[in-house]
Order: C-alpha cells, then sequence, then structure tokens
C-alpha cells in the first residue's frame, strides 16, 4: 500500500484486526454476496508521515507498527540512472537474500527484531499523536506527588492551559480522560470520585497529582482559561 502522505485510521481496531489476524474480515466483490475469510496479509506504508488514528491513540495502535525512516541523502551522491537493471540482473541473489530473512523471522516466531532507532520511531510518533504524554512529564503545571489529588475537570484545564502556553491543540477532554485511565499504573495515580472540588463537592478525579497553577473554572471555563499561580 503506497501513501503520499499521511493515513488516518477512523476505526483503529479495523487496522489492529487486520494486522492481527485476529479475526475473519468481510469480503466482498463488486456485484457478488460478501463472505468471511482469515486476513493474513500485512501492510508496506510509503509515505511522507506516519500511520495515524483520528481517534485511537492507545499503545496496542502503535505497537502494531514498525516505523522505518530512511537516509538523508548525501549531497555528494550521484543517482544511478541503470539502477533497475543491475538489480534485475541481481535478482536470484536478492531473493536468496530475501529467502534468509525469512529464515531468521521463522526462527523468532514470527517476530520482528527491533532496533533502537525502530523504537525512537514508535515513541516520537506516539507523542506527536498525543501531547498528553508530554504534558504529565512537563514541569511547573503538575507533579506526581502520592498525597495530593486533583479533579478531572481542573486537570484537563491545566493540560488546556499547557497547551495553548506551548502552541498546541489539546486532544479531546474524552481521549484525555482515556489516556490517563490506560496509565494509572504508568503514574501511580488512583481515579476516584472522592476527590473534593473549590465548591466542596465530591467529583471524580485523580490522588497522586498536585496541581502547580490553578485555572479559575466557572460554568463556561471552556471558553476562558484564565490562570494565577497559587500563594505559597
Amino acid at each position: 500500500m503506497a501513501l503520499n502522505g499521511q493515513m488516518p485510521f477512523a476505526k483503529g481496531h479495523y487496522f489492529k484486526t487486520i494486522v492481527t489476524a485476529e479475526a475473519k474480515l468481510d469480503l466482498e466483490r463488486k456485484g457478488v454476496q460478501s463472505y468471511q475469510r482469515d486476513i493474513y496479509a500485512r501492510f508496506l506504508c510509503f509515505g511522507n508521515g506516519a500511520l495515524t488514528s483520528l481517534y485511537d491513540h492507545s499503545d496496542g495502535f502503535f505497537r502494531r507498527q514498525l516505523i522505518l525512516t530512511t537516509k538523508d541523502k548525501p549531497l555528494s551522491r550521484v543517482d544511478d540512472p541503470d539502477i533497475a537493471e543491475k538489480m534485475a540482473a541481481e535478482v536470484e541473489g536478492i531473493l536468496l537474500w530475501a529467502f534468509e530473512g525469512l529464515q531468521r523471522l521463522a526462527a523468532n516466531n514470527f517476530r520482528f527484531t527491533e532496533s533502537l532507532r525502530t523504537l525512537n520511531n514508535r515513541e516520537y510518533v506516539k507523542r506527536d499523536a498525543n501531547n498528553a504524554i508530554d504534558f504529565m512529564e512537563s514541569t511547573g503545571y503538575i507533579r506526581l506527588k502520592a498525597d495530593m489529588s486533583v479533579t478531572s475537570k481542573e486537570l484537563y484545564a491545566i493540560y488546556g492551559i499547557w497547551c495553548d502556553e506551548n502552541g498546541l491543540t489539546p486532544i479531546r477532554q474524552r481521549s484525555f480522560s482515556d489516556f490517563l485511565m490506560r496509565n494509572l499504573k504508568t503514574y501511580n495515580l488512583e481515579h476516584t470520585n472522592t476527590v473534593t472540588n473549590a465548591t466542596g463537592r465530591r467529583v471524580w478525579g485523580y490522588l497522586g497529582i498536585e496541581p502547580l497553577i490553578s485555572p479559575r473554572i466557572s460554568e463556561n471555563w471552556g471558553n476562558s482559561l484564565c490562570t494565577y499561580v497559587p500563594e505559597s
């Protein structure tokens, strides 16, 4: 599958199903009754951007990708106009080389060996698709502290301020919440409905996060995020 740019998947589970062969897929030819079959194909996606999902920012979506990047072309390199013919003359050697690779893959239970560069590429793409990761590692906005808490509404408001001050677009509140729920153990958090908000009511929030700035949250807080630093 050749791509000229980024390929967004509106339904990330379709992508997961295809690449893992976890379930049969509906196949349909024009004018013929559809039928179900197991698909064992793999995708090779070439493009100027990474494979992205409109909604799925889970680790599973990115874990199923091997993101390879090419080296920059040296300025001194001269392209060979006869490269296709030269490779065709070496086709037997190329096939033997590919077969050796297939044997290694089979011996490794069909799991590709990932280089450090590939792992770094995946981490970069994952962070680029979900800036909440960088927010949780930021300084001056929140701090991970076991005996502190923050409401879900306040935390998302602080995240919005962080995005605004860093020229970034915040992800949707539901996506932000889903990200935190998937990573409670990563950040040593607890999701609970016993956090007390500014009005004294118990609401949903997180134990293990200390807010370092305090947004003034009103009924229309989404339209205005005025910030003040609490007095020490």
